[in-house]
Parts: C-alpha cells; sequence; structure tokens
C-alpha cells in the first residue's frame, strides 16, 4: 500500500511494549500458493500468480483469486495471460500490478495490470532488467522497483540497483542498493520514505546468506540512511505499514528454520517491538491493512509446500 493506514490506532501502538493483535482465520485459498501478488481492490483481495506444489513437483499458476469480504469465499477471477511468480507486485489506485518474475520458461519482463471490474489483465509496459525477487513501492504516482535477478535459483544472477518508473511509464535507474546484490527485503512506506528490511543475498561459500540490514530510501534526495538491523537475520520476512509511525514485519526465514515472529518497527524511535506472533511461520506471506485490520495470505510454511491460509489479525482499540 503506498500510505500508512489506521491512524487512529496510533497513540495504542505506541503506548504498548507488545501490542495485542488478534489473529484468526479465515476460509483458505482453494489450494495453497506463494510468490503471488496480491492487493487490496476496492472491497476485495486479489492474489494473482504464484506457485505450488502438486505430487512432488513445483507448478506456476496464472490463476487470479477474488476473496469477498463479506461473505468470507473465494472466486475466481481472470486468468492472467501466462503463468508468473516471483514478480515485484504494488496495488494502487483501484489496480494490482505485477512487474516481471518467471515461469519454468524463464524470467519475464513484462508488466501485466489489472483495473477493478476490467475482465482481463492488460500489458502495462518492460521493466528495464530482469525483475525475479525484486520489489516495487508505488509512492507520490512513481514506482520505485529495488534489486531482482534473472534467475529464482542461481544467485550469481542477483541485482543492487534501484529503478523509478514515472508518471510518463519511463523507467531510469537511480541508485543502487547499500547492502550490495540482496533479493526479496521486505518494503514498506511510511510518509514519504520507504523502508527495506532484510533479505538475502549470495553467501561467499556457496547458498544463500541472510541479512538483518535495515534501511530507508528518501525517493527525493536517493539517499540512504542505516537503520537499527533487525532482531535476526532473515529473508522472505513480509511487511506492511499499519498506520503514520508503525510498519508490522512478520514470519520469514532465519538461518535454521521458518519463522512465525512479528515486530511493529517504530519509524520515530527506530525500535522493534514484538507484537503477536503468526499463527504459523511462514515466509513470503502477502501482508495487506486496512484501518486496525491486517490480512496475511499464502506463502511457504515448509520446504516444497505452500499455505492456503488466510489470516485476519486486528490491533487491539
Amino acid at each position: 500500500m503506498n500510505k500508512a493506514m489506521g491512524i487512529p490506532i496510533a497513540t495504542a501502538l505506541m503506548a504498548s511494549v507488545a501490542p495485542v493483535l488478534t489473529w484468526r482465520d479465515k476460509h483458505a485459498m482453494p489450494e495453497g500458493r506463494s510468490g503471488g501478488a496480491a492487493g487490496l481492490i476496492e472491497n476485495k483481495l486479489v492474489y494473482g500468480g504464484g506457485t505450488t506444489w502438486r505430487n512432488g513437483a513445483k507448478v506456476w499458476l496464472n490463476e487470479t483469486l477474488f476473496y469477498d469480504f463479506e461473505h468470507d469465499t473465494w472466486s475466481s477471477g481472470p486468468p492472467l495471460p501466462e503463468p508468473i511468480a516471483y514478480g515485484a507486485c504494488l496495488a494502487k489506485d483501484g489496480l494490482l500490478e505485477i512487474l516481471g518474475g518467471t515461469n519454468e520458461s524463464g524470467p519475464s519482463r513484462k508488466c501485466w495490470r489489472l483495473k477493478a471490474g476490467e475482465p482481463a489483465w492488460t500489458e502495462s509496459g518492460s521493466l528495464p532488467a530482469d525483475g525475479v525477487f525484486a520489489k516495487a513501492v508505488p509512492l507520490r504516482g512513481r514506482v520505485y522497483l529495488f534489486g531482482g535477478s534473472s534467475s529464482a535459483t542461481d544467485l550469481s544472477h542477483l541485482s543492487d540497483s534501484v529503478f523509478r518508473r514515472d508518471e510518463s511509464g519511463k523507467w531510469a535507474r537511480i541508485s543502487e542498493m547499500p547492502q550490495g546484490r540482496v533479493a526479496i527485503p521486505a518494503a514498506a512506506t511510511v510518509g514519504d520514505e520507504i523502508y527495506l528490511f532484510g533479505g538475502f543475498s549470495a553467501a561467499p561459500s556457496g547458498g544463500a546468506l541472510n541479512h538483518r540490514d535495515a534501511y530507508r530510501f528518501d525517493p527525493q534526495t536517493n539517499r540512504w540512511t542505516a537503520l537499527r538491523p533487525l532482531p535476526a537475520a532473515v529473508r522472505g520476512l513480509s511487511a506492511v505499514s499499519v498506520d503514520a509511525r508503525h510498519i508490522l514485519l512478520a514470519g520469514g526465514y532465519t538461518d535454521s528454520a521458518f519463522s512465525a515472529a512479528a515486530y511493529l518497527y517504530d519509524t520515530e524511535d527506530g525500535q522493534y517491538r514484538p507484537a503477536t506472533s503468526l499463527p504459523l511461520p511462514v515466509m513470503g506471506m502477502e501482508l495487506l491493512a486496512r484501518g486496525r485490520t491486517v490480512w496475511g495470505v499464502g506463502g511457504e510454511d515448509k520446504n516444497r509446500s505452500r499455505t492456503s491460509r488466510l489470516i485476519e489479525g486486528v490491533f487491539a482499540p
């Protein structure tokens, strides 16, 4: 989401060392999935693409699902023109957009957009570079794209580039990530600044190296500020701004296991305060927020597995 929401709960969150966030399960998706794009579009939650596992094989999805909050039900939406996963995504102004990604044929630089009420996804442009595992953040009519890769498996292809798309749709490289070539950091905005947490890079000895790094990016000056490190090195961490001061961080994969831990990061004092843990350990869960309510959908809950759960969290008044 491009603006912090839920300002009335700010006072309660600032005063609480361990904010009360009550989680409950809603109706699950028809099938577990992760790596897709999710957003709140008008009165529905939309989830498009991703991957799942069937009979021990990874399957790339082109399906779109709509969740109806009023009736607690899922329905099918218009399919994507191609199966796609691990692309950057953003939701704003009544639309969901997927920027790049990959499937079994390799990376794609195509961007796909689904507007509320329209019967099909439409192509909305092309990325300037491969965007597997990149993060996209919309802010004041522009889109910022952080990192990415040309491969979902070969960590030597990670990028440290930061691109900006202006209102005309033109991309320009404006900066590089200070932590180097890092994939899937958690990202959120508060005010006019962008916050990045964790992620992973290629370890010198091979494999993935999780990060604790946290940074703030000022799009007006293209300057980075190092923040207090995360409580633990983690990749696949999920983030969403919940008011004009705080970012909820949850889940991920640490150096040893999938995590259910949750924290509220305070952008004013730089502290991570423990929040109520997720009801399951999971990485790559999509977090969405509106007012005092947070939703988490999908994600990888163990190796070669995807969760179908949709959870709803409500902050105590």
